[in-house]
């Protein structure tokens, strides 16, 4: 389905970036796994090479402005040139609306939307070139049901929904496509956490119609549709994948 291409998924040792990232491996495509801890991409690497897959591990802080330069250097040095880009790394820092940090700001401003901006600029002119591209950005179901302990999270995932319909409405290539997943209450290492409250779950299965948390392989098929040639008249389509928690 997916053979001959090469997929970068960033944020791709945990969570919704391993699943996305073995999904689209398991349909042909060389998977780069990108994060910035080693150990961590080195563990999800792992199965996936033993399974056969075509897949390769890519290190890089993304908060970092240097690095989107440096991760194509990487790759095109082991002749990879990315078509497929998905942007799953982000940065979420809890803090009360009425204390935020100057921390906070600045690393969620980079990561979050710098990153976003510096990626596209760097793999996107090679997808136009070649006739193929598909960029994908993990957004959040905080962009419709913010919270007050994410007061700038939301508004930076917001901002980078608003990137990719611009880049979707502007860019006018042929076969390069531009969408965004909205994920809800997904079992990540960064829910699990704040899920294992017996009653912070509770009340989030109160507002999901489907009644349950949502595991990362949810959000995994609906990334290969868009990729595969059965996904290529969709542009600048926001898809939720949140159980009904948005409404």
């Amino acid at each position: 389905m997916l053979q001959g291409r090469v997929a970068l998924v960033t944020g791709a040792a945990r969570g919704i970036g391993l699943a996305v990232a073995s999904e689209l491996a398991r349909a042909g495509a060389h998977a780069v796994l990108h994060d910035r801890d080693a150990a961590a991409n080195e563990a999800a690497l792992a199965p996936l090479l033993a399974a056969g897959l075509n897949a390769s591990g890519l290190i890089a802080d993304l908060a970092d402005p240097e690095m989107p330069g440096r991760m194509r250097e990487d790759l095109n040095a082991r002749g990879f040139v990315p078509d497929i880009l998905v942007l799953c790394a982000s940065a979420e820092i809890r803090e009360h609306w009425d204390a935020v940090s100057d921390r906070a700001l600045a690393m969620q401003s980079e990561v979050n939307l710098h990153a976003t901006v510096r990626l596209i600029q760097t793999f996107l002119p090679g997808m136009i070139a070649g006739g193929f591209g598909r960029v994908i950005a993990i957004g959040s179901v905080q962009e419709a049901r913010p919270n007050a302990d994410c007061l700038y999270y939301a508004a930076t995932k917001a901002a980078q929904t608003s990137m990719i319909l611009n880049l979707a409405r502007t860019v006018r290539a042929p076969d390069v496509t531009f969408n965004v997943i909205k994920p809800g209450a997904i079992l990540t290492d960064r829910n699990r956490a704040v899920l294992a409250d017996p009653a912070y779950e509770a009340a989030v299965l109160e507002r999901v119609p489907l009644g349950r948390i949502g595991a990362p392989r949810d959000c995994a098929g609906v990334v290969l549709l868009l990729c595969r040639d059965e996904g290529a008249y969709i542009n600048g389509a926001e898809i939720a994948v949140d159980g009904g928690l948005r409404l």
